[in-house]
């Protein structure tokens, strides 16, 4: 009953307000404990989390294969053990896509899941932002900019354009959080105390399987049905789709590459560091011999919805928590509490490119594709 009030409130603010350009609305306020669990249902709490894995063997690599036609079935929690229950992390090889790992996919997949609902509960109540955690302490900052006609629409209307825009905004938002861990991994972030994940940060695996995995949650949260269901099947078909292969070519196509995109015990050679940025589109390496009908990503836009541009809909900051973010914010050059990925993470994967040597990130590094 309170929240109907809120949301009531808000509308009658919004309405004041509207004049102004960004609508400024009602949140949920944090000094008061209110519990949106029903409205999120089964995704009140974060995803499990799944370890990946670098794309090729070797000393903490945390290597496996996976089989791409026995995936099992997808769980966005955790809970007993199922008769047929997923395969939930391990390296494939596609020929239209490279290497994915099963595990970033996965997850990829659930926290645009998980932000979706936050996503379409904030919309639905008019509030102007949400925040959330992922699995890092880095807290996410997500602030709605309703445009001036937004309650001039029918219900109906709202409801639609609402959750398309949840929708688009939680697969944004989710590889916005993906790409963050990169970030701060190559910067000396760990999971854990005892395994180093700055040579998993960036490798040839990681972005095409975010890219990936917010795509085909996309697709499982539109069709309204059971998401893990509809999610195992899309993953399925996208192995099909993308043209999977046995675990034999996978050791042939890791073997090519060996010594140019990576070296066992050194680890990655090279680092992807495309995450769309300006063209919206993400081309995966193909290991020369092992296919060339390239499936290029294209990560969501807002800039036509029913014929109307959004994209300024939204916008994220993130508030690192964390040691690293001290050297995020020198790479950025202001010591400034938030960081913004439309802004900031062009700026940090262009650092880690000159690092590297490397002269365009969103270049595929014809030299060393095995020859």
């Amino acid at each position: 009953m309170r929240a109907n009030r809120i949301s009531l409130f808000s509308m009658l603010v919004l309405g004041v307000l509207l004049a102004s350009g960004c609508a400024s609305s009602i949140s949920p306020n944090p000094e008061v404990a209110y519990s949106f669990d029903d409205e999120l249902g089964e995704f009140s709490e974060l995803p499990r989390s799944r370890m990946g894995a670098l794309p090729f063997e070797g000393l903490f690599t945390l290597y496996d294969s996976a089989d791409p036609g026995n995936l099992g079935t997808h769980r966005y929690a955790s809970g007993l053990l199922e008769v047929d229950q997923e395969q939930e992390r391990g390296i494939v090889y596609t020929r239209r896509a490279g290497f994915l790992d099963i595990a970033h996919i996965r997850n990829a997949a659930d926290m645009t899941a998980y932000i979706h609902a936050r996503a379409r509960l904030a919309i639905e109540r008019g509030w102007d932002d949400f925040t959330f955690r992922g699995n890092e302490p880095s807290t996410y900052r997500v602030e709605l900019c309703y445009p001036p006609d937004w309650y001039d629409m029918s219900i109906h209307d709202r409801h639609r354009l609402g959750e398309e825009l949840a929708i688009r905004i939680a697969q944004r938002v989710a590889f916005d959080a993906m790409t963050w861990h990169e970030i701060i991994t190559w910067h000396g972030y760990k999971s854990t105390i005892l395994i180093p994940e700055s040579n998993s940060a960036f490798t040839h695996d990681d972005t095409t399987s975010h890219a990936l995995g917010i795509e085909l949650a996309g697709i499982a949260i539109r069709s309204g049905r059971d998401y893990n269901m509809e999610f195992s099947r899309l993953l399925d078909e996208s192995m099909v789709d993308l043209e999977a292969v046995s675990e034999e070519e996978l050791k042939q196509a890791m073997s090519r590459v060996e010594g140019s995109w990576y070296d066992s015990f050194s680890g990655p050679k090279l680092r992807m560091l495309d995450i769309g940025t300006g063209d919206g589109l993400i081309e995966p390496w193909i290991v020369e011999g092992h296919g060339d009908d390239l499936h290029v990503f294209k990560l969501v836009q807002l800039d036509d919805i029913e014929g109307r541009s959004f994209t300024d809909f939204y916008r994220v900051s993130i508030d690192p928590n964390i040691l690293e973010g001290f050297k995020v914010r020198d790479v950025i050059g202001e010591d400034r509490e938030y960081v913004y990925p439309a802004t900031d993470f062009p700026v940090l994967v262009a650092d880690i490119a000159d690092r590297l040597n490397i002269d365009r990130v969103d270049e595929f590094p014809m030299h060393a594709i095995g020859r």
